[in-house]
């Protein structure tokens, strides 16, 4: 089933990855690691209430060409902002995302807020350089820095492909 899902993916515009594929499990909360050939799925263990919101901002991105950006980065980067991209989706990713599972996990929650706020910084830092006019995500940043928000959220990040759309 999650295969006929992601071949159905690869004839939309966007080209969206295996990762959308975590809808198959439901509620229940899972890591996936995709290795480019297979996908290993682990449960992750939730010890205290973690909430989390999901903000629709009512802005406009276009993911297409957000994804198209990020994807020419790869296989081959031909230049410092490719390979940062490169990085970030890499290596950068995988110790935030490890970082995250493991403050899941322990229950701090103001961690995983901490962390949030760190992958977005990341996520500005290097693929905003490739794909500015659509991840510089000013509705997503004034509502993370609004001060009526702050005293009630570890931390917030932009989700998906970025830029202004739905958001956690």
């Amino acid at each position: 089933e999650m295969e006929y899902a992601y071949q159905g993916e690869l004839v939309t515009p966007s080209r969206c990855g295996r990762m959308d594929q975590a809808c198959a499990f439901g509620s229940r909360p899972v890591v996936m690691t995709y290795d480019g050939e297979f996908i290993d799925v682990a449960t992750v263990r939730v010890p205290r209430p973690l909430h989390l919101l999901v903000v629709d901002l009512c802005a406009k991105k276009d993911t297409v060409e957000i994804l198209s950006k990020l994807q020419s980065c790869f296989p081959f980067a031909k230049n410092e902002d490719e390979r940062n991209v490169q990085a970030l989706l890499g290596p950068i990713n995988k110790a935030l995302t490890g970082a995250a599972i493991d403050a899941i996990e322990a229950g701090n929650v103001e961690e995983v807020g901490r962390l949030m706020v760190e992958a977005q910084k990341q996520f500005d830092a290097y693929a905003g350089k490739v794909c500015p006019s659509q991840l510089t995500a000013p509705v997503l940043h004034s509502v993370l820095r609004h001060p009526a928000v702050a005293p009630y959220v570890y931390g917030g990040k932009g989700v998906g492909a970025g830029g202004d759309g739905t958001h956690a």
